[in-house]
């Protein structure tokens, strides 16, 4: 005979079930611009996963049915056209009811698109929930956007109603908003590295902040180049961004909101593989303290939050975490430097699932629907 205990959590697995159908059956109407993107494939490899996302739409610039162009799809929905797409976001919205749409764009096309669907949706685009998976509305402060993009933003006045997506420190502000921005790659790297010593006041803003990324080729997208062509890449390790990565200006922004500033110094390197990222982040300390009490802040911080796990020993490693929507970190303390290590897939925490993650906020749904914590392991 079942305990008490056992059988409210038989009737709670037997309720979350039958939610889970029940919003399968429905489903929030999904519509995804930029379908045969890297990132794009990620997602929608991910919605296949999810109990209460309907893919509606799916527009690929090129034409290109996803099958061809995201073979790895089991559920290869027919692509339609922009303007077939925006047809029926407009009737899916018209009865009063929301809609999710994915901007999975490149830089600078998000912005755009999402102007002309506003001026085609009318009252009915602010029941709209959108989540950006470029960089078109990350920063809103114009002059910092400005310094890391080298020109003016196009759409600059929208960027105040997009929330910034990083959950771990917007996840308030994430429940019931309709515009997300979701973070970069090394971004969210680096965030999740330095905040909560910087945030708790350890680190010395006048001394360089040493910030050294490793990303795999999949952060480049998916036209082949010479930095992502494999005879290339395989064995080999290159630097580049010398002068400044623009993902710098997503740290200032959470440090700006605290009133804190920091004289960043960020380094990025291509590395021989294909998901993930290996962050070093050596970050100058304000006062004496030891690792034991650095790691209680790091723990303190990340406690309970499903996709952020902090190391007791060791450190981390990209396999661990590969296709999953987790990162891993472990802190350690030489002198007067606090060292970091953090990885995660670029593909998913920092990319695809973050952004699902959001939406799942945004929409009020698990915040861990459709989305993975264990790595793949051996691959």
């Amino acid at each position: 005979m079942k305990s008490s205990a056992e059988s409210s959590v038989a009737n709670a697995a037997s309720l979350a079930r039958a939610r889970a159908l029940q919003a399968q059956d429905n489903g929030t109407p999904t519509f995804l611009w930029g379908a045969g993107g890297m990132l794009a494939g990620e997602f929608l490899r991910l919605c296949e996963l999810h109990p209460a996302l309907n893919l509606r739409a799916a527009v690929v610039r090129s034409k290109t049915p996803l099958s061809e162009s995201q073979p790895h799809l089991a559920d290869a929905r027919a692509t339609v056209s922009s303007e077939e797409a925006e047809s029926a976001l407009a009737d899916s919205l018209a009865g009063g009811a929301r809609a999710a749409v994915v901007l999975a764009l490149p830089h600078g096309e998000s912005s755009g698109l999402w102007k002309r669907l506003r001026a085609k949706l009318g009252s009915d685009a602010e029941r709209a929930i959108v989540v950006d998976l470029a960089a078109d509305y990350r920063i809103s402060d114009p002059r910092l956007y400005a310094s890391a993009y080298g020109a003016a933003h196009a759409d600059m006045g929208e960027a105040e109603n997009f929330v910034y997506g990083l959950p771990e420190y917007q996840r308030e502000a994430l429940q019931g908003a309709t515009r997300c921005a979701a973070p970069g790659c090394f971004a969210t790297a680096i965030q999740l590295a330095t905040l909560p010593a910087a945030y708790a006041g350890l680190l010395d803003s006048e001394r360089p902040w040493i910030l050294n990324g490793i990303t795999g080729s999949s952060g480049s997208g998916n036209a082949p180049k010479p930095g992502t062509h494999h005879p290339h890449r395989h064995g080999n390790l290159w630097a580049y961004s010398l002068d400044g990565h623009r993902h710098e200006a997503e740290l200032t922004q959470a440090l700006a909101w605290r009133g804190q500033v920091a004289s960043l110094h960020m380094v990025a390197h291509s590395g021989p593989f294909a998901r993930g990222i290996h962050l070093t982040a050596a970050l100058p300390l304000n006062r004496s303290i030891d690792a034991l009490e650095v790691r209680a802040i790091y723990a303190e911080a990340y406690g309970t939050e499903p996709f952020v796990e902090v190391l007791e020993t060791g450190a981390p490693d990209i396999r661990r975490v590969a296709g999953s929507n987790r990162a891993s970190l472990a802190v350690s303390v030489r002198g007067e430097v606090l060292t970091v290590a953090l990885t995660l897939d670029n593909m998913v925490k920092g990319g695809a699932g973050q952004a699902l993650q959001c939406l799942n906020l945004m929409l009020d749904y698990p915040e861990t629907w459709g989305l993975a914590r264990a790595g793949l392991g051996v691959c």
